[in-house]
């Protein structure tokens, strides 16, 4: 695990957060598979994102629109807003190679004007001002420690009229995990330590759209998640970087959910997110 209590935040832990595609994949497929309540992200983002944007993904000139999709990682939410908006232009921007790696062989077989794939750190587009009819950042800007500079980059790259879709956790997304840890030995630091979407929760969220952008809407919705067993559990907590397990402690899933068993039982474990979605428009 990084040695920093702010992993999400330290320039030098979040490049290691993403460099592991198997350990990503895990970590987002094992919440997948526990959510048993909440909105799709991916399809909810879409939606009100194509409210604003003429119906199949047409620009203001009549042309296809220019869609950048901030922090794209594995490319889930860039494919549903491709099926969504057909003749828009995506391009699907993020930092690490092995995410855009992960992303353009997700991308590759869709159909249309084409997804372009751009490495770029989010604090400075490389992008003209004023050329992108819409933008998206999903579950990233609490990887900034200004994420307001960000905001404000995206601001700087809309097209007068242009929209941009901002979407984060609430700061005690999974706080029940934390408990669990600390109650069970695991990591008795887990509550104490900040939390990984702090810096741009959902919160806040709106006032940072604010800081550069005219918030339309803003949505909350509430998550829930329900791992079956322990051992379901473990698999999902070993990829959180939050986490410190202690060295005496493999971080193997099988020792870790035979500690947790050892604690609690093998029943159901329950944990809870509210997303936060925020619309808003650059400059006229």
């Amino acid at each position: 695990m990084p040695p920093t209590d702010r992993p999400f935040t330290d320039p030098e832990a979040v490049p290691g957060l993403y460099a592991d595609r198997d350990r990503v994949r895990r970590r987002s497929d094992s919440l997948l598979g526990a959510k048993i309540r909440g909105l799709h992200v991916g399809e909810t983002t879409a939606a009100l994102l194509g409210s604003t944007v003429p119906a199949p993904g047409l620009g203001a000139d009549g042309g296809p629109a220019v869609i950048a999709d901030i922090g794209c990682g594995q490319g889930r939410p860039t494919r549903t807003l491709r099926r969504r908006l057909p003749l828009a232009r995506v391009l699907a921007v993020d930092a690490s190679p092995t995410m855009l790696t992960q992303a353009r062989a997700l991308l590759n077989p869709t159909p249309g004007p084409g997804v372009e794939l751009l490495a770029a750190d989010f604090h400075r587009l490389p992008l003209s001002s004023g050329v992108l009819d819409a933008a998206t950042a999903v579950f990233c800007l609490y990887h900034s420690a200004h994420p307001e500079r960000v905001v404000g980059e995206i601001a700087r790259v809309l097209r007068p009229g242009g929209v941009a879709m901002l979407v984060s956790k609430s700061a005690d997304s999974y706080r029940e995990l934390d408990l669990l840890l600390a109650a069970s030995g695991l990591d008795p630091g887990a509550p104490d330590r900040p939390s990984l979407y702090a810096s741009a929760s959902g919160e806040i969220l709106a006032d940072l759209a604010a800081s550069a952008l005219t918030v339309q809407t803003v949505l909350h919705d509430r998550h829930l998640f329900r791992f079956g067993s322990v051992a379901a559990v473990a698999e999902y907590l070993l990829t959180v970087p939050k986490f410190q397990i202690p060295a005496r402690l493999p971080e193997d899933p099988a020792a870790v959910a035979a500690h947790l068993r050892c604690h609690r039982g093998d029943g159901s474990f329950t944990m809870t997110s509210t997303i936060t979605y925020v619309l808003a428009w650059g400059a006229a």
